[in-house]
This record gives structure tokens, sequence and C-alpha cells, in this order.
């Protein structure tokens, strides 16, 4: 007997959109790059927000919002999340001069001078603005040499607009049959602008960067495409920034900027006054650096997204994610280094940074992704003894993507020993 051939082609038309809706709705898949030799991976302990410190029994505290978690291994394993006390949370954790710790997060910080047991608040350092704190990211607060505390935070703003909500003006690709959103940033009217703000007193009271007629000092893109300070491009964004000192006694600020380059400010004078911002000589997205003084060396670190104009693009706007060292205060990078890869992208060191300088973004429609198509960001690192950590989330098509879904991506924490990054 002979089934009608319509409808052989009805079930076969059936068995292959079962099929097709089966891969799609796959719950994980790989991503990234594996570590390399001698390098640990721990999955779902770090990521967006978190920082740690090494404790005076040895122990590492990881802190990562309204908890912490302990480890007794040096970071291979990690106890159960344990709440702070009510009210308290951070995402920053730094270890001062005095031997006190302070966490840092939301509108400000507390101090602890009994290894995270109780907590003594720190005084506001920065002005409500239209009635919520400025945003912030992790430990962007450091203490210099001299004692002095420094803090920077971004004030975000976006505007909203009927003919430009962000679902309709994002970018969008197709993964495994499935329409995906790859991008947003860049595509709707917005702006980021830095405030830094300092303390003698261990956050005792604070004083903010001034700027010009009394105002606040709000760092901000002013360069043209050649990179000039000449305004004639418009305001260029500084958000999320991150702070370091350096060896000659500069503070040197890296940002996330709107343009394809990061963004880089100076302080000659303890965070009191600031260069003009201007785009770095890497690489980089809409997307958040993270440097780092080395304490073992004093040597800076960056981790940061960098890819290219045409990678931009074509959707991976934070499909690479890289690692640097500066022997001269940031002058120059060397050692450049992928930590992770999206398929879809060469698994190259150096990523040349393009001109013209000027805000990139991905086109409306990416095209057909891989299966490995990935985002890698928000990185931190902190030192213990000999070892950095970089903690970091992870995310693709199945794990939530772009900046939406954060908190359905892998959090990420890998711990390289020292020599690793100069090898």
């Amino acid at each position: 007997m002979h089934l009608p051939l319509l409808f052989v082609l009805s079930v076969l038309l059936v068995l292959c959109l079962l099929a097709m809706e089966g891969r799609a709705g796959d719950e994980r898949v790989a991503i990234g790059t594996p570590p390399p030799e001698g390098v640990i991976e721990v999955v779902d302990v770090g990521g967006i927000g978190c920082s740690l410190v090494e404790l005076n029994d040895g122990s590492l505290m990881l802190v990562r919002g309204e908890d912490y978690l302990v480890s007794a291994d040096e970071g291979v394993t990690w106890s159960e999340p344990q709440p702070f006390t009510e009210g308290l949370s951070g995402n920053g954790i730094t270890r001062l001069a005095s031997g006190a710790l302070a966490l840092t997060g939301g509108p400000g910080g507390w101090l602890s001078e009994d290894e995270g047991k109780t907590w003594s608040p720190m005084a506001e350092p920065f002005p409500r603005m239209m009635g919520k704190p400025p945003a912030g990211l992790g430990d962007e607060m450091i203490q210099l040499s001299s004692g002095r505390l420094v803090w920077p935070r971004h004030v975000g703003f976006g505007g909203r607009h009927p003919e430009l909500l962000y679902e309709d003006v994002s970018a969008y690709g197709v993964w495994r049959g499935q329409r995906v959103q790859t991008e947003g940033h860049g595509h709707l009217p917005e702006i980021y602008v830095t405030l830094v703000s300092y303390s003698d007193d261990e956050g005792q009271t604070w004083k903010l960067a001034e700027g010009n007629h009394g105002n606040v000092n709000a760092l901000m893109g002013w360069f043209d495409a050649e990179g000039l300070p000449t305004g004639y491009a418009g305001v260029t964004g500084c958000g999320e920034a991150t702070v370091a000192e350096t060896q000659n006694g500069r503070i040197l600020l890296f940002a996330r900027p709107t343009v394809n380059r990061i963004v880089y400010s100076c302080s000659g004078d303890g965070g009191e006054s600031w260069s003009a911002v201007l785009p770095a000589a890497l690489a980089n997205s809409i997307s958040p650096p993270r440097l780092r003084r080395m304490p073992s060396t004093g040597d800076l670190m960056c981790v940061w997204n960098q890819v290219s104009a045409e990678e931009i693009r074509r959707g991976y706007r934070r499909g690479r994610l890289s690692v640097a060292i500066s022997r001269d205060s940031g002058e120059t990078w060397e050692n450049v280094k992928t930590i992770e890869v999206s398929e879809g992208l060469d698994d190259v060191d150096r990523v040349p940074a393009d001109y013209p300088i000027k805000l990139v973004r991905a086109r409306d429609d990416v095209g057909q992704l891989p299966d490995g198509f990935g985002y890698f960001h928000y990185a931190n690192v902190c030192f213990a003894r000999d070892k950095a950590y970089i903690m970091y989330s992870r995310g693709g098509p199945s794990l939530g993507i772009a900046e939406q879904n954060l908190h359905k991506q892998e959090q990420a924490l890998r711990i390289y020993p020292l020599e690793w990054f100069y090898s």
C-alpha cells in the first residue's frame, strides 16, 4: 500500500520543523575558548559585578552584591553563598593600607576592621542624580600610594522615543533558524559621563573633581575623527570608568566609549584635575575595559573587548576578550593575548585600531550566525599572591545575548599564574 505523496511530504515537513525547534531550543551550546594549560576555570562563581580579596587567614572572599563566597584553596572551590546583613551589599572589595576592608557598591561603601564580620558606613561620595546614584561596576575605587581614595563613577542618560524604541532599532541575526538580537547599544541615543570623587580620610568625607564655573568635572570625549580635542565630532561617551595608579605617579583612567577605541584621561594631582578625554590606541567597541595595576611589578594590565570596525559591523561587538600589559605607565601595550573568542572571528592577538575614530555599530541585519556565536564581557581582574583572577560573563543565543538577559549568561572565573601574562 502506497501512502499519498502529499501525506508523506507533510509528515517529513513536520519532522524537520520539530528537529529545528529542538535544535534551536537547546539550553547550552559550547562557546568560547578553553583555558590554556595551567589555567583553572570555575563557572557560576564570578561574573558581572564581582571582585575578590585575600583575607588575613589566607582564604579568598568574593563579593557579588547581596552575598559573598569564601575559598580556602586559592579559588578552586568555593563555599555556598553567604548573605550580607540586611541593608549591606557591594560588588567591590578592596584591602586598604590601614588593613581595613572597603566594600563598595550602590550609593556608597562600608569599612570593616575585623575581616568582614562587622561593617561601618562610609559617606556617600557622589550626589544623587534624579533620585538615584550614578551607576557603578565592581570595585572602581582604588587607594593611591599616598593613602588617598579615588573613585570614578559614571552617569548614564538614554533617550526613549516612539520612533527609536530599543527593540525596533537593535541589530539582529539568524542563529539556528531563530531571529536573535545581537546588539542594542549604539542604535539609539545615549550618553555616559564620568565623575571622580576622592577622600583623604578613608571615606569619611569626599570631594568631587571640579570643572568649569564651579560645576562638577564631567569627563566626556570632545575630539574629532583623528583624535584631536577640537570638538568637531561632538561629544563622545566616557562611562563605566576604571582607574589605576601608574609607576610615574599619575592616575590613568580608561572608560567605555561610544567610538571604536577605548577612551582615556590622566590626572597628575591625585584625581583633582583630569586631562582631556582622548581615544587610546586600543581597538574597542561600546564595551567597558578593566584597568589594573599589578601589585608584584607595578605594571598595568588591561582586559577589554578588542574588535575591529568590520567585526563590530558583523555583529561581534563583544566577540573577543583580550588582555595586555604595559611596562611604561600605559604609553604602550605588549604581550597582547586572546582570552576568549567567538566562532566566526579569527583567533588573533593584536587587532589594529581603525581610522576614522567614530561610532561603529552592527548592521541592522548581520545575517547568519555560527552555532558558537558568543559574547564575553564585563571583565574584572583581582590579584592574590602569584595569581590573577579574571571574572567575566559568557553569553550566547542560548544563554542570553547582547546587553539583555545578563542573568542567564554563564559567569566565569579564570585563575592565571602571573607569569602567563609575561610569557
